[in-house]
């Protein structure tokens, strides 16, 4: 956001549809970090720490934390062996 506030010059003279693409060119630049990884960072895990005390396979982990795998179509009882080692509720860890 501050790379297009910096650009403020150029942009209010700027059409606003050109402003627009710019900045959703920034917004797609923005990784968004996962509710998976930022509570398991949080709670000190790493990838495979929380599979060994979930018991939900590693590379399940890493695809949900990618967003290559949709965590809001993993199954209940995989979010309730996610939530229960990360202290947390099965909605915290859906996006």
């Amino acid at each position: 956001m501050s790379n297009l506030l910096g650009k403020y010059s150029v942009y209010h003279e700027m059409d606003v549809s050109r402003f627009l693409e710019d900045f959703m060119q920034e917004l797609e630049s923005v990784k968004v970090e996962k509710n998976l990884r930022r509570i398991r960072l949080a709670a000190g895990y790493s990838q495979s720490e929380l599979s060994r005390l979930s018991g939900v396979n590693i590379r399940n982990i890493q695809l949900y934390e990618q967003g290559v795998q949709d965590i809001n179509r993993a199954s209940a009882s995989t979010l309730a062996s996610l939530a229960r080692p990360l202290a947390c509720t099965i909605e915290d860890l859906m996006e």
